[in-house]
């Protein structure tokens, strides 16, 4: 059978290769044998559809039962028995099936990828070894809600002006498809003179009207496209570039992507996992601009460099990051230190979000308002020219 592996090493990015075997084991195993470590292993050609698995609830009830004393089937078999979701219970049962053949949880982990990811196994994979699985799945948990402390933010802070964009963008077409074309009725009746503007918005307001269904149809399949446009690796990356070279965005686009790099990390970090491996692991976090940098970092530390002159001459710290990171080396705590400026870099993130919100707010409505009452002001002009021609 042919599988398709996810891995790396200590001189590659992280990449997939192809192996024959029977079972998943033996591909893990072969792999493993040519001085890989393997993230992920699935069939080739086979396409499992993604579970909505509970990961951050999962990890905080093993947690739980572990530290209580129970023993890992035990735990899973618990959780197992009180899922009230098939798909979950299965998944779960799958896994007590597994270590009760004597394979380790990573590897039954392996199996599902749709329910847990390559970072999630390589920390249970490194716990394994030292025998603290409980914190590592503590430390997971936490990791997971820190994580979303921030893109919560983000997606809270853009909710009310995307409904006042919305709103507006709706009264617009009302007015530009419903109440400016019987204007336009009125006024072609009677043969009022228009100014010039008047006239434009009168035109827009008729093509509008007319062809309605085929501008809708033509905007839905431009976004379409977009999305396709979108889909491709080297279309994100170059959006990518471009958006990092913004003057004030930019940068904010990119301490995001670090503080969430520094983060994960440092979680790898204390799990055991060494330097080189975790950098390759959480490649996949940066945005597609910043992956060639961390092969950049990888490559600096095995020449030799230390952690902090290999993350600075890859681009991948900020002036207070470099200072914490030489701190973190020389105490032996590049753990803490990572994590510590990951709180910085959220800190920092947030309130730049709570301000831009605050600023932008007003600014879009005051936007709207004034395009709103543009509109209205034109379709009204040649009346108001109209009565100072009576007065």
């Amino acid at each position: 059978m042919d599988f398709r592996l996810r891995v790396v090493n200590a001189t590659t990015s992280p990449h997939k290769i192809r192996l024959q075997a029977t079972t998943a084991e033996q591909a893990r195993a072969e792999a493993e044998k040519r001085g890989f470590v393997v993230l992920s292993v699935n069939a080739a050609g086979l396409h499992i559809r993604r579970q909505a698995f509970p990961l951050l609830l999962f990890s905080q009830e093993m947690t739980v039962l572990l530290e209580s004393g129970l023993l890992l089937t035990q735990a899973l078999e618990t959780l197992s028995q009180k899922e009230k979701s098939q798909e979950v219970r299965q998944v779960l049962v799958e896994l007590v099936e597994g270590i009760r053949s004597g394979r380790p949880l990573s590897d039954v982990m392996t199996a599902r990828p749709d329910c847990f990811p390559s970072l999630f196994i390589a920390m249970v994979r490194a716990c394994e070894t030292t025998g603290n699985l409980a914190e590592g799945l503590s430390r997971f948990a936490h990791y997971l809600e820190q994580v979303d402390v921030l893109k919560k933010r983000l997606i809270a802070a853009s909710i009310y002006p995307a409904l006042i964009l919305s709103f507006g963008l709706l009264v617009m077409l009302f007015l530009l498809g419903y109440v400016v074309p019987r204007f336009s009725q009125i006024y072609q009746s009677r043969g009022t003179d228009l100014s010039a503007a008047s006239e434009v918005l009168l035109i827009i307001g008729n093509t509008v009207d007319q062809y309605g269904p085929w501008l809708l149809a033509g905007f839905l399949l431009f976004i379409v496209a977009l999305g396709m446009l979108f889909s491709r690796q080297k279309v994100r990356a170059r959006l990518g570039e471009a958006l990092t070279r913004l003057p004030v965005l930019g940068e904010r686009i990119r301490i995001y992507h670090l503080s969430r790099f520094y983060r994960t990390f440092a979680m790898l970090l204390r799990s055991g996992i060494p330097v080189v491996s975790a950098l390759a692991m959480v490649s996949q976090l940066l945005g597609a601009t910043l992956k060639s940098h961390v092969d950049q970092a990888r490559q600096q530390i095995l020449d030799g460099n230390t952690f902090a002159q290999s993350m600075q001459m890859a681009e991948l710290v900020t002036p207070v990051a470099v200072q914490l990171f030489r701190v973190g080396e020389s105490a032996g705590n590049l753990d803490v230190m990572m994590e510590r400026t990951a709180q910085f870099h959220e800190e920092e993130m947030m309130r730049w979000v709570d301000a831009f919100s605050k600023l932008v707010e007003p600014v879009l409505m005051a936007l709207l308002g004034v395009v709103i009452g543009l509109i209205v002001f034109l379709m009204y002009l040649p009346i108001f020219e109209l009565a100072s021609g009576i007065g």
